[in-house]
């Protein structure tokens, strides 16, 4: 995107990331089939609001019965209680759709630009990672924007239009004309539109990126004394932001235009023409055409708006926003998984290879001048063992869990997880380890996506039977089961970690690492869970906050900062002071100990 000299290359629209999307909306056809119905109910008003209006004019006020037309009018008005009550549903539903179209994108555009950059680099581009979840985030944002716009102009367009043909459909002759014109404009003016919005993203990133690196390299530039070239360059990229800019107003100053045309013009048009619709050879009613004049000037004025501000305001910051994550995410529909040239990972993973865990002299600091957390550590568990890991707070054990996950490597040493190192490029880590934090993650969407979300191919009887083992049947009962809604904010910290659980207990992986992810259960709740996990096979390792997981486990890691030791609940009392001191704390109530 850009030249040697710093400038910035003409941007070339990329390919569509329509498919990114549309993966996940396939997923929500029965939250869509529920939005289109309330959305047929909010459309009530649209479809006899004009035929109302005439009805209370010709039959009620000019007829000389005002108790006629007040009932009309009261009619108009239960039919708009009930498109409002309508509308209040239309705005969950409309989350329901949204929310994991979000969690769905972030899974994928992420993974794939840290696939990409660790594969490029070695090191993840963390203002890369950054720059796609905000867009993300605003695709999130436009498409609930244009998903209830598109909605609204749909229902609106197809109540307005049966009602007009049911009140009088010569009107449509003398109105249509304009919104016709209007909207053919429109769509030949989107793909300018489109273009433009494009270029003044990639002129935006481009300046960020050269005002960036001007700030980066000061020291240098100083040092060479390269101001003069530098301010030119960085000028270049400021300048070209500004031409982009201008172009894309000219065009949204047309498209305001087409606004004003679609709109108002059909309106103007059948009040010219209303002396010959009643009293000409169309033989309306006064009513009939002020019926007629409310249907457009209450529901086609929208509607345009809708057409031209929300499709050409929100719709283009999605088509545009789209192409760009596709452009930063290389091959955008592979399958989870896959490795990075879109095979299949042949690395081991999934229960048959087992899940021994071994660690060699491993060394991790969080910098390079930092004291290591983590320092020559040596641990090597057998495949189905159960390791308790202890010790004060900050001492590493997290951090341990992480470089396990494979989300660190180390910084010295070796560490394999069922033969496998799980940082490695092409490794399915779902497939191998499944870390469970201590905040557990639960979106918006069924129990069954939930929990089946680590292995969306399991039977409704794989997931009850994983619900029934850590403890969350009754909860799903209360829920209404595997095809109920689940809103995380209706859930306590409690109520989400036994859904986490759950979904870790499905998942392929052999290795679970449960870094205080029961930590918000009671003591009876956390053994089951535990127990769960024990018998269903694969490594184990918790993060103990309680001294009843310490005990539990048939093998405790004990970090001091010092010498990390290995061995049983009596050993380690009999040979560690620091084990004592945190088991008489837990014993005493602190759940937490801290050093």
């Amino acid at each position: 995107m850009r030249s040697s000299r710093g400038g910035a290359a003409r941007p070339t629209p990329g390919r569509p990331g329509w498919p990114l999307m549309l993966r996940s909306l396939a997923r929500q056809r029965r939250a869509l089939l529920r939005l289109g119905a309330w959305s047929c109910a909010e459309a009530l008003p649209m479809a006899l609001s004009g035929l109302l209006i005439a009805r209370a004019i010709d039959d009620g006020f000019l007829a000389g019965s005002f108790r006629t037309g007040l009932l009309w009018l009261s009619a108009l008005f239960a039919v708009h209680v009930i498109g409002a009550a309508a509308a209040r549903f239309t705005l969950s539903a409309t989350g329901t759709v949204v929310e994991p179209l979000r969690d769905d994108l972030l899974r994928v555009v992420v993974a794939a630009a840290v696939r990409s950059e660790e594969s490029a680099h070695g090191v993840p581009d963390s203002a890369k990672v950054a720059r796609i979840t905000e867009q993300v985030e605003e695709v999130r944002r436009t498409t609930g924007t244009l998903l209830s716009g598109a909605r609204r102009f749909v229902f609106t367009l197809v109540a307005t239009t049966a009602g007009l043909l049911a009140l009088a459909p010569s009107v449509l002759a003398v109105a249509l004309p304009p919104v016709l014109v209007a909207a053919v404009l429109f769509v030949a003016l989107l793909r300018v539109l489109v273009r433009r919005r494009y270029a003044t993203v990639i002129a935006n990133e481009v300046v960020a990126h050269s005002v960036g690196e001007a700030l980066t390299g000061g020291r240098d530039i100083t040092a060479t004394r390269s101001w003069e070239p530098v301010a030119e360059a960085v000028g270049r990229d400021v300048l070209a932001e500004r031409s982009a800019d201008l172009a894309l107003a000219r065009a949204v100053a047309v498209r305001g235009a087409l606004t004003s045309l679609g709109s108002h013009v059909p309106v103007l048009c059948v009040l010219a023409a209303a002396p010959l619709l009643i009293g000409g050879s169309g033989g309306l009613t006064a009513g009939v055409v002020v019926g007629a004049v409310s249907y457009l000037a209450g529901n086609i004025e929208p509607v345009m708006r809708l057409l031209t501000e929300v499709l050409g305001g929100s719709g283009l910051t999605l088509v545009v926003t789209l192409r760009r994550l596709a452009d930063t995410c290389p091959e955008p529909g592979r399958s989870r998984g896959d490795g990075p040239e879109g095979v299949p990972s042949t690395a081991p993973g999934g229960r048959e290879s087992g899940a021994s865990v071994t660690v060699e002299n491993v060394t991790f600091a969080y910098g390079a001048r930092s004291r290591p957390v983590l320092d020559d550590l040596c641990l090597d568990l057998p495949h189905g063992a159960h390791l308790a890991v202890i010790g004060p707070s900050g001492i590493g054990k997290s951090t341990l869990a992480l470089l396990l996950a494979g989300l660190a490597r180390p910084d010295r040493g070796r560490l394999h997880v069922g033969g496998a190192d799980p940082a490695a490029s092409g490794v399915r880590r779902t497939d191998l380890v499944c870390l469970l934090p201590q905040e557990a993650y639960v979106f918006t969407g069924t129990l069954r996506e939930n929990v089946g979300y680590l292995r969306p191919d399991s039977p409704d009887d794989r997931l009850d039977s994983a619900l029934t083992a850590v403890g969350a049947r009754e909860l799903a009962a209360r829920l209404g089961g595997l095809d109920s809604i689940v809103e995380p904010g209706a859930l306590s910290a409690g109520e989400k970690q036994l859904i986490a659980l759950a979904r870790a207990y499905v998942s392929p992986a052999p290795l679970v690492i449960l870094d205080e992810a029961t930590c918000h259960l009671a003591a009876s709740d956390e053994a089951r869970a535990e127990t769960a996990f024990r018998e269903r096979g694969g490594t184990l390792i918790v993060i103990a906050h309680r001294i009843d997981s310490a005990r539990r486990a048939d093998t405790l890691l004990l970090l001091d900062g010092a010498r990390p030791l290995v061995g049983t609940h009596e050993e380690l009392l009999s040979v560690s002071g620091l084990y004592a001191d945190l088991v008489g704390r837990w014993e005493a109530g602190v759940t937490r100990p801290v050093g």
